[in-house]
């Protein structure tokens, strides 16, 4: 994985065409000439990495307007409101003061529990945001993860909170600060892994809200609740961590993404400058004692949680037995128990990753043949997961005629067919022997070809075929028990028989 920090090969290109469509259209253009879009703001601002020979033909391109390297003076006609910031964070990332401050960054390269004061590590104590547990979107029925592994596009909502006083409010540029720390963070994780083909969609809100802060409340929910709630409502969702769920699957759906969550940026009282507990981040703007100047950083250790990612660091009270993300990959650079640790963002303040990181995200290549392991499968509900988790019951009804001998909830390998007889994008031969045979919808390729209001449809359709799978098996589980009780009642009725017979005699 590459250390350094993000590259200067970045680009910014303004598109042509407004809409969802043509946007996915045009991304997916981008990157067949080789280049990765990271960013995307609105429907005509991207943020790409290309190296020059590469940025030159995207130039050429019917669908991009211009391509820029250096800070440009305005933004598109009618420009959305994310796409101003998008555009005003590259102007701040391409300053000089903004590359001396990268340069004399506070506290570069610390671990974030060296000092044992202030600053204070990430996270907080008792703020616990991955478990062993933490994957199962494919290991149920129903999709209920919004980001469990970091493959493909993730819609990401930057919700920035005013109060009612001075101290409280953001300024413009503290706004563009947020976008700009970010963006930079982002960035940097989504270039550490070009195949997973990552790319961050934004969706801005600044919020105004007129709570004055309560010295009386204490500990995350009620101190977050406090702000939370009221900006929530103001923005059309329930006044509840519900709320914040709603936020991100309304982006996911309006923007077209595989993946979403939600970071709240505030300077109200919280319990602790940053923490992750799906599907949103917290975060104050002050960073406690690594200041705003490290925003990026901490933003991508908390965003690794959000995917699955653990703390590594020796006051998190981590295990290097411990077993964490998609694959269930052990923490072995925890600093507490390793005696080989290296350098990485999940346990200091640097851009680096160890081994492990890479595979807690979900990037693993099992087989060695440059492409990763296929985790889009269980998008879409397959009956064969049910059969995977209970392969007894799926014999009895009829579903299942051999026991299942993949472990479920894995993706890959396999040429078995999937919902409705399309063969899915994991049904490639010569992959993981582990993993989950069963097929699905790629979604990963309708996301770059349809709109949200196409999106919306096909997940309808797909939702109606999940309904129909469960009706069938509750039609055949309501047989089977009526077959059992038939059975169990000639058994009944025969030993009565028996026993008059027996009596008589």
């Amino acid at each position: 994985m590459a250390r350094n920090g993000p590259t200067s090969g970045q680009r910014l290109v303004v598109l042509n065409d407004r809409g969802g469509p043509a946007a996915h259209r045009a991304i997916g253009s981008i990157e067949r000439q080789g280049a990765q879009v990271l960013h995307r703001y609105g429907d005509r601002v991207l943020i790409c990495a290309a190296p020059p020979a590469t940025a030159r033909v995207l130039d050429q391109l019917p669908s991009v307007r211009a391509v820029h390297a250096a800070p440009i003076d305005r933004a598109p006609t009618r420009a959305s409101a994310s796409e101003e910031l998008g555009i005003a964070a590259w102007n701040m990332r391409r300053s000089r003061d903004y590359a001396d401050a990268k340069r004399e960054r506070p506290r570069d390269g610390e671990r974030w529990d060296l000092t044992g004061g202030l600053p204070e590590a990430p996270d907080g104590p008792g703020m616990v945001h991955v478990v062993e547990e933490q994957a199962t979107e494919q290991r149920s029925f129903f999709q209920t993860d919004l980001s469990p592994y970091l493959l493909g596009s993730v819609a990401v909502g930057i919700v920035i909170v005013d109060g009612p006083t001075a101290g409280l409010k953001f300024s413009d540029a503290e706004r563009t600060k947020v976008v700009a720390e970010v963006q930079e963070g982002l960035g940097w994780l989504a270039v550490q892994e070009p195949r997973a083909s990552v790319t961050f969609a934004y969706d801005i809100r600044s919020v105004a809200i007129t709570n004055p802060p309560d010295p009386a409340k204490s500990g995350y929910e009620l101190l977050e609740a406090h702000w939370r709630d009221p900006a929530l409502a103001s923005l059309g969702f329930s006044a509840s961590v519900l709320g914040a769920r709603q936020y991100a699957e309304k982006i996911r759906s309006d923007l077209g993404t595989r993946w979403a969550y939600v970071a709240f940026f505030t300077k109200y009282p919280v319990e602790h400058f940053a923490y992750a507990l799906k599907p949103k981040i917290v975060m104050h703007y002050d960073n406690n004692g690594w200041g705003p100047d490290n925003i990026d950083r901490v933003f991508a250790h908390e965003s690794g949680h959000i995917f699955g990612a653990p703390d590594e660091y020796a006051s998190a009270n981590c295990s290097c037995t411990a077993k964490f993300g998609w694959f269930r990959e052990p923490n072995g650079n925890c600093l507490s128990c390793t005696t080989t640790p290296v350098e990485c963002l999940m346990a200091a303040n640097t851009w680096a990753m160890c081994r492990h990181t890479p595979v807690h995200l979900g990037w693993r290549d099992s087989n060695n043949d440059g492409i990763l392991d296929d985790t889009a499968t269980g998008q879409l509900f397959d009956y064969r997961k049910l059969c995977s988790a209970v392969p007894l019951l799926c014999q009895l009804i009829g579903l299942s005629s051999e026991p299942p001998t993949a472990a479920a909830g894995q993706a890959g390998g396999g040429t078995g067919s999937g919902i409705a007889g399309i063969t899915g994008v994991a049904g490639r031969p010569g992959r993981d022997p582990y993993a989950w045979p069963g097929g699905g919808v790629p979604m990963l390729l309708l996301e770059r070809t349809l709109g949200p209001d196409e999106l919306a449809r096909v997940t309808q359709a797909a939702q109606a075929e999940e309904i129909e799978y469960l009706e069938t098996v509750e039609r055949r589980l309501r047989a089977t028990l009526k077959q059992l009780r038939d059975y169990r009642e000639s058994l009944e009725a025969g030993a009565g028989e028996d026993g008059r017979a027996g009596g008589r005699e």
